[in-house]
């Protein structure tokens, strides 16, 4: 009979300690790697909520400018007078649902065409401020009278 000294079980003793802190260690990598994809994604649907506000407050803003410039055409088509601060405006949207920490800045330049025409270039910048994530968009458009 033989009797192999390698085999016995004084001498296996360890190698399950081994395989269980072996399965222990590539559970943890595999846990922290997903930790880490999940913050990521997190960190980029924020940033995509940001600038989805950013521009709507800027495309807001638009409308309000083209809808100064168009409102008062009869009235004055000689400057951007509607717009305070020698041509340029800005508000805060606190109080609009979605818009919240966002705020809006609006330029009017005129561009003189001919003796009876004007062409307002009007600029509105949205800025949404999250805290450690800040988007902003800038929406730009001309208006001929």
């Amino acid at each position: 009979m033989y009797h192999n000294r390698h085999s016995s079980p004084h001498k296996q003793q360890g190698s399950m300690l081994v395989i269980a802190i072996f399965i222990i260690v590539v559970i943890s990598l595999l846990a922290a790697s997903l930790s880490r994809i999940l913050s990521s994604t997190a960190d980029s649907v924020a940033n995509e909520v940001y600038s989805a506000k950013a521009y709507y407050a800027a495309d807001s803003g638009m409308e309000f400018a083209i809808y100064q410039v168009l409102n008062n055409a009869s009235l004055s088509t000689s400057e951007c007078d509607t717009f305070p601060d020698a041509g340029s405006l800005s508000f805060v949207l606190t109080n609009e649902v979605g818009l919240e920490n966002c705020q809006v800045q609006i330029s009017c330049q005129i561009i003189p065409i001919d003796a009876n025409n004007n062409q307002f270039y009007l600029n509105s910048t949205g800025t949404c401020d999250g805290g450690k994530i800040v988007a902003q968009h800038s929406v730009e458009a001309e208006v001929k009278l």
